[in-house]
């Protein structure tokens, strides 16, 4: 649907359909159905992780178990024909931004559920929430990943940690799911989102209960800004320090 959708014309989303859809993937999305037929009989988050242990098995053999072992899988999905490239500079992270990583994406958005390979259970983030969607990530990671997979899980481990400081862990959240949408990043290369224009920054913005944006912001709009609601998206300690000496001046 989001495939056919983005043509302005049906008919011409039909062609893109059928003509443009790449094999490879359009047989993994036929294989799954097996697992989404059994919505009505398994929990969400157990059909979720069979269905990562069986893309895992086909490509790489023996399923990881432990701590990370989730995001992991979750990344060679999003990744598709790079999805090598991305594990290989996963085990290069620093473990600032492998951690963020590993935690954020093996929290489920459901209560009572948790994946089996990785619980959290020796974390702070075990039983609580929200859990986040990070909606374009698998887009971020098949095309500035392409060329810069690293900075590519970056730049996500940057989302997921101002996402959690727009929202904090908390236990009565442990069913709510936040959606981030990282329209604005999805098309650019990392450089450009690491070393935006001169004078602007990209901010994530809580838009509502359930939501936050990616935004682009002048420096000068900060004065302006609610910082409840916003986090400035930054990816090197240097950056970090100035901007937060800014923020600190305009408050």
């Amino acid at each position: 649907a989001d495939l056919a959708g983005a043509e302005p014309c049906p008919l011409e989303g039909c062609e893109k359909f059928v003509l443009k859809f790449p094999q490879k993937i359009l047989e993994q999305f036929v294989e799954s159905f097996s697992f989404i037929q059994t919505l009505s009989v398994a929990p969400e988050t157990s059909i979720v992780e069979d269905y990562l242990e069986w893309r895992w098995s086909n490509q790489w053999g023996p399923v990881p178990e432990g701590s990370q072992s989730i995001a992991k899988m979750r990344l060679v999905c999003m990744a598709q024909g790079d999805s090598e490239a991305i594990l290989d500079q996963f085990d290069c992270l620093s473990p600032y931004d492998k951690n963020v990583l590993g935690w954020e994406m093996a929290m489920t958005g459901c209560r009572g559920q948790h994946f089996v390979r990785d619980t959290l259970a020796e974390t702070e983030h075990h039983k609580k929430g929200p859990a986040f969607l990070v909606y374009y990530a698998p887009a971020l990671m098949q095309r500035a990943g392409k060329k810069d997979p690293r900075g590519a899980l970056v730049v996500l481990a940057e989302v997921f940690r101002k996402a959690r400081l727009l929202w904090p862990l908390a236990a009565r959240d442990i069913d709510k799911c936040v959606t981030v949408r990282i329209d604005a990043l999805k098309e650019l290369e990392v450089s450009s989102i690491m070393k935006p224009e001169s004078g602007m920054q990209f901010v994530l913005s809580k838009t509502s209960s359930i939501e936050a944006v990616v935004q682009t912001k002048h420096i000068d709009e900060f004065q302006d800004l609610d910082w409840r609601k916003h986090q400035v998206l930054t990816f090197s300690t240097g950056r970090r320090t100035t901007l937060k000496r800014r923020r600190t001046q305009i408050s």
